[in-house]
């Protein structure tokens, strides 16, 4: 296994035919600001090779030497047997000097959807359980309630710098006025 940098191309067809459908709409990013932000090179996209096979990728958000992992996923035909847990472990090395690298995991506290809870009680044992750390910031990101967990070697030291990280990554590339209405502390 191994993680490649994405050509343009393939960041749009993934976009296209996975993450439309492997992420809900609110919180999906426009193609065109991820394209943007890619050029400018502020965020960065990876592929999960199984030799010469995509399985998987990863986006995320880049302000100076710290990260926000913005969309991971493994395409459906390839989940449940390590792959996942594989691409975290790629990226932690592949980012392992970074300052600090957060990630954002949805908080079953505010869905009525049993299923739903249960889906996203068990992404945040797969993240615990695999090099993430609760930073106890909880966000609410253009309607999507948040947990923000933390993974790498460097811890935060409090959760007032976990947001104050949180609200420099999202201001890299959000308008103010945008930032200020949709992203909060909860």
């Amino acid at each position: 296994m191994k993680l490649k940098q994405l050509d343009i191309v393939l960041v749009t067809k993934i976009y296209n035919e996975h993450m439309v459908i492997d992420f809900p709409k609110e919180e999906l990013k426009p193609l065109d600001m991820i394209l943007k932000l890619i050029e400018e090179n502020r965020y960065e996209a990876m592929g999960l090779y199984d030799g010469d096979l995509l399985t998987g990728y990863v986006f995320i958000v880049r302000i100076d030497n710290s990260y926000l992992l913005d969309y991971i996923a493994i395409f459906p035909e390839y989940r449940n047997d390590g792959k996942g847990s594989n691409l975290l472990s790629l990226l932690a090395e592949h980012l392992d000097d970074a300052d600090s690298i957060i990630v954002e995991v949805e908080n079953p506290k505010y869905t009525d959807d049993g299923a739903l809870a249960d889906l996203q009680t068990r992404r945040i044992g797969f993240y615990k359980r695999n090099v993430c750390r609760d930073t106890g910031l909880r966000v609410s990101c253009f309607g999507a309630k948040f947990i923000i967990l933390e993974m790498g070697a460097n811890s935060i030291e409090s959760v007032d710098k976990v947001w104050d990280l949180y609200e420099a990554l999202y201001k890299s590339f959000l308008p103010e006025d945008k930032f200020i209405k949709n992203v909060y502390r909860i």
